[in-house]
């Protein structure tokens, strides 16, 4: 069924439906919110509330990057959005400060993540699974639209949305070989704490455990069994000669800039080849270097009691494992010439990645229409649009799916920020949102303009040329004896930086009323001409004052409104 009457039908779509509501779209939700906020946006969410790499929240592990790179700081520090904002309203500000720690845990930056979502519930759908896509026809006879049906996975009901775009931000399905079976003993790392404390609950049992993988899962997972389970055995299964360390300088960080990945993107094939693989050690196939300190102490402590319980198996790979009931038989083979073996163990853990694509059952009608490369990958534009042939009209947008060719960051949380920015701003200038037509208000104007006042602060989108302008949030204060219908004033210091996008000419300001109270429509759009003034009488202290004259006003209705 569609929502009867209500926006998401094919009369009345969304302009924007993300698929997942994890990291990347709550990053694209509060750049919509800050730089388009005349788009509407639904996001659809499998899991009953917001959860990132729950497997691997192991206690008092730490996150491999700053807490500045959040959702939102490296492009918008004045967002109310930040990590820090987070510390703020949590409380912890200063004792996160006393800390003196620029890696939060992974527990925490989860926290944080909720914290984010909670502010995006209204736009929001958990217990939502996508089943299908499909590109829908307008009279003209264009794909203009696509039709998401999706399951409620309590009830099981069908529900069905359209949009003009979509954000594809699912993550990447778990890389399991196809000779392996997993089950209680056998499990990826995407659901190693869900399942092996739960599997194996003596911790006092000499257990054997195998991990198989090479990098900073397969570090800190092999830890955890030494040293949760102080009498098992553990058997890592690595490609390499050895671990190794990240490759974390700060020279070879600076590929994770914005500037950089732009530049990735815009080198030939061939060289983003050889580019990314030499700068692949900053990602894949790597330990924190503390981290792999910690591990080489616990292994080393084991040898000074006189016992060895990790060992290494280099230059191997798993060719299978079966759990035949007395255990889990695997299979491996050398790449140095030692052959083929068989390990006997209790448990196994594949650390083994993450493969991405777009699931041909879900977009069995879009694939037709989507531009691939030699490898069979979607071709991906600049904006993180994939290329599609002149008969799709509807916007596909995909998050980190297209590593190579916008560099090792596109999977990563480092350019979340930016890329956010750069498909809002994409589907905010494919048809000018500034120039957007509303719906008649259902509210006469002098009851708009009373919420307006109650609302005291409102986002200002200036109309500026080039790039579309970002938002401002701000206190305005409405003046209703001057203009037809009033004029708002605000105020900037003058060495503000978001003065500059604030230039004159038309803009639009957004408010948000408090719509818990009954008949309250779900926000307010004001269009008007801004001027600024200097006047020091009226803007003392170096400020810039900001005067919109009310030239239209419309109201956004809530959709169980729109319903009835």
């Amino acid at each position: 069924m569609s929502p009867a009457g209500g926006r998401g039908t094919a009369d009345d779509p969304y302009d924007v439906i993300g698929l997942g509501f994890g990291p990347s779209n709550i990053a694209l939700a509060i750049a919509a919110q800050e730089i388009a906020p005349d788009r509407s946006c639904l996001f659809l969410e499998r899991s009953p509330d917001t959860r990132w790499h729950e497997g691997m929240l192991i206690d008092g592990a730490r996150m491999q990057i700053s807490f500045l790179k959040d959702l939102v700081s490296l492009r918008n520090l004045a967002s109310p959005f930040t990590f820090l904002q987070y510390e703020k309203a949590k409380g912890r500000l200063e004792k996160f400060v006393n800390l003196a720690e620029f890696r939060p845990t992974r527990l925490e930056f989860q926290d944080y993540l909720r914290w984010v979502a909670a502010q995006f519930s209204g736009v929001v759908r958990y217990r939502t699974a996508v089943r299908e896509v499909t590109p829908v026809r307008d009279d003209d006879g264009a794909l203009s639209l696509f039709r998401v049906t999706a399951a409620d996975t309590a009830s099981g009901e069908i529900v069905e949305y359209h949009a003009r775009n979509l954000v594809h931000a699912l993550g990447g399905v778990p890389r399991v070989p196809e000779t392996v079976t997993t089950g209680p003993t056998v499990v990826h790392s995407s659901a190693f704490l869900s399942t092996i404390p739960k599997t194996f609950t003596d911790h006092e049992r000499d257990w054997e455990f195998v991990v198989a993988g090479d990098g900073q899962s397969a570090g800190e997972i092999a830890y955890y069994l030494l040293d949760r389970y102080r009498n098992a055995g553990v058997h890592l299964v690595l490609p390499g000669y050895s671990l190794r360390a990240t490759d974390n300088n700060p020279f070879a960080n600076e590929q994770f800039f914005e500037a950089n990945a732009d530049d990735f993107q815009a080198r030939d094939e061939a060289n983003r080849r050889d580019y990314a693989g030499s700068l692949r050690t900053t990602n894949y196939g790597v330990v924190e270097e503390g981290f792999l300190d910690e591990l080489y102490r616990l292994v080393y402590a084991d040898e000074v009691r006189g016992r060895t319980r990790f060992v290494v198996h280099d230059g191997s790979r798993l060719t299978r494992a079966e759990d035949d009931g007395a255990g889990v038989r695997i299979g491996v083979d050398s790449r140095f010439g030692r052959g083929s073996s068989e390990l006997r163990a209790d448990g196994l853990v594949l650390a083994t990645g993450y493969r991405r694509e777009l699931d041909p059952a879900m977009y069995g009608d879009v694939l037709p229409y989507l531009r691939t490369d030699a490898a069979g990958r979607p071709v991906v534009s600049r904006e993180h649009r994939v290329c599609t042939t002149g008969e799709l009209a509807c916007g596909l947008y995909v998050q980190g799916f297209a590593e190579a060719t916008h560099g090792l960051g596109d999977t990563l949380l480092s350019l979340l920020p930016f890329r956010s920015k750069q498909i809002i701003t994409a589907i905010a200038k494919d048809g000018g949102s500034l120039a957007r037509t509303f719906s008649p208000a259902q509210d006469d104007t002098a009851t708009l303009l009373e919420l307006i006042e109650r609302c005291g602060s409102g986002t200002l989108v200036s109309a500026g040329p080039g790039e579309f302008p970002s938002a401002t949030r701000l206190p305005l204060v409405l003046d209703r004896g001057r203009g037809r219908h009033g004029v708002l004033f605000g105020q900037l210091d003058r060495a503000d930086p978001r003065l500059a996008a604030l230039t004159g000419g038309k803009v639009l300001a957004v408010f948000r009323p408090d719509v818990t109270r009954a008949g309250t429509p779900a926000s307010i759009d004001v269009r008007g001409g801004l001027r600024l003034v200097t006047d020091q009488d009226r803007c003392p202290g170096g400020a810039v004052g900001l005067e919109i004259e009310i030239e239209a006003l419309s109201a956004d209705r809530t959709e169980s409104e729109r319903q009835s």
